[in-house]
């Protein structure tokens, strides 16, 4: 779940009626549709396929394709009704041109490109956005041949991994190329593993399936690779319907809001005229806490999640209401005191990750997980924080710690600051987000009254327990109950004796700081701290 200051939005949303104003990035994408990456299959030529591999896809709704289909051969000579069908069925036709040949070498790139995709679609293709150059072969004739109608050209280079915020070469996305044989399975599957540790895109280029030629692949091999990809949680969609996402992410993330009489709009333009026709997006909104989000007149809804699929086709959203009131949690937390991380104010935070433990702690439960007997803040994202109203009782120095934990390889640091104050404080990686530790960072000066603390990650996967503020304003000597804070001993003195813990008399007058047991002639023992 993601929601921003309302402290900062209301006093800009006051000015409305005075100016119109914009900010950039009210809208993030949810990267590779919520899922680990995306992995898209290929299927070149439009033969030995169907018949081998429909069963599969039929009882796997989660597993679609996409298959590229020539004019020189197969089902785009003839028959084409079952990849119609598919295509019905949420799976992809794409161009792999009229003739099949190397497109390098004199060929009608027009005829090739454009051409095959008219007739693609009077042969019954519901939709056609996406290119595979037969042979790979390309230069940039060819590329800016096929870009006038094509969102995307895939080639034949390896296994690439493509990352969420790198936009990559659009007419020159690689593929690994199965080949029958050998390694190539588990090659594939390794592909799968890849992909989700990079949190990125990779594409799988096949050919006839339960066939023994060079570019075969068995049933079995094919339906365990698409396993393999279930298994790692990817989003297993058709290449087009991919790199339409993709290709929308990086066009609406960038899109500004303005300022409209009731809340805001966004708008943002297409980023290539092929698009299809529909590209939903999964999205997460700033500044819609308790208001109302809309497309050409229709309502949209939250997910579960709160998140947003909304039509980056409609090339605008609409957000109208007043944003609600910021308050504390369970009123001013008192300082000095601990600030537990669960407590942030209400409508006074920024979380981009949608993830939490749905602890039932709280209604706006952002990343909210349990820690011991109590909660914390979690599933965190760089970028992210909370903000928490202080009531400071005394002005005065504090010392800032923070009880964190993550399942991070090295340590991540947190931000405390409170108006101009700031103190970064690590997060130790103790191998898990369950083992918390204390750690100590600098002082803050705070004045005395109502203050607003606000806690931001540094880091992403980085948990927060609790901020506790100690006064590192010196005591006086003797304090209010009483006790002497610091005697002055004479250890000169004729009969006094000092030794360590151990019983070893100490015979140098200059001794390091630690703790020492002096003794007197007459039997008396005082302990003492250098």
């Amino acid at each position: 779940m993601k929601k921003t200051n309302s402290r900062k939005f209301a006093a800009a949303f006051a000015m409305a009626a005075a100016c119109s104003f914009a900010w950039a990035g009210p809208i993030s994408t949810v990267a590779w549709n919520g899922h680990d990456g995306a992995v898209s299959f290929t299927f070149d030529d439009g033969y030995n396929q169907l018949d081998k591999i429909s069963s599969y896809l039929n009882s796997n709704s989660d597993v679609k394709v996409t298959f590229f289909i020539t004019g020189a051969m197969g089902a785009g000579g003839g028959d084409m009704s079952g990849y119609v069908n598919m295509a019905k069925n949420g799976h992809e036709i794409g161009n792999h041109s009229k003739s099949h040949k190397n497109m390098t070498e004199g060929v009608d790139l027009t005829s090739e490109t454009s051409g095959w995709k008219s007739s693609l679609l009077s042969k019954g293709a519901p939709e056609v956005y996406t290119f595979a150059t037969p042979y790979c072969a390309s230069n940039n004739n060819v590329a800016n041949a096929i870009s006038k109608d094509h969102i995307a050209n895939r080639n034949c280079a390896g296994a690439k991994y493509y990352g969420w915020s790198t936009e990559p070469a659009w007419m020159d996305i690689s593929s690994n190329c199965y080949t029958q044989g050998g390694s190539s399975t588990s090659n594939a599957k390794n592909n799968m593993a890849s992909a989700k540790n990079q949190k990125s895109w990779t594409v799988q280029l096949n050919h006839g399936v339960g066939v023994t030629d060079t570019y075969g692949i068995a049933v079995n091999d094919m339906t365990a690779i698409m396993d393999e990809a279930k298994k790692q949680g990817l989003w297993i969609a058709p290449f087009g319907v991919v790199a339409a996402y993709y290709r929308a992410h990086f066009a609406i993330d960038k899109a500004e809001a303005s300022n409209t009489s009731d809340g805001f709009k966004v708008t943002w333009t297409s980023p290539h005229s092929a698009m299809p026709k529909s590209v939903p997006l999964r999205v997460n909104i700033k500044n819609i806490s308790g208001r109302t989000v809309s497309q050409k007149g229709k309502v949209i809804q939250p997910n579960s999640d709160g998140t947003y699929t909304i039509e980056f086709m409609a090339l605008e959203l609409n957000v109208t209401g007043e944003p609600p009131e910021v308050k504390p949690f369970k009123g001013a937390i008192e300082i000095p005191g601990t600030v537990e991380g669960e407590n942030y104010d209400t409508y006074a935070y920024e979380h981009a990750n949608s993830g939490s433990d749905t602890t039932g702690y709280r209604t706006d439960d952002a990343g909210i997980v349990k820690a011991g007997a109590g909660y914390a803040v979690g599933y965190t994202t760089t970028g992210d924080y909370f903000e928490y109203t202080l009531n400071v009782k005394t002005a005065g120095k504090y010392k800032v710690s923070v009880n964190g934990a993550t399942g991070n390889n090295s340590d991540g640091t947190v931000t405390v600051s409170v108006g101009s104050q700031k103190v970064d404080v690590a997060v130790a990686a103790k191998g898990d987000w369950n083992t918390y530790s204390e750690v100590e960072g600098d002082e803050m000066e705070l004045a005395a009254g109502k203050q607003t603390l606000r806690l931001t990650i540094n880091n992403d996967n980085l948990n927060v327990d609790w901020i506790k503020f100690t006064s590192a304003t010196a005591e006086p000597n003797p304090g209010t109950d009483g006790i002497q804070k610091a005697v002055q001993l004479d250890v000169s003195a004729k009969n006094r004796k000092l030794f360590d813990l151990n019983g070893n008399l100490i015979k140098s007058g200059n001794v390091p700081a630690g703790v020492y047991i002096m003794r007197d002639g007459q039997g008396k023992s005082i302990r003492i701290r250098k």
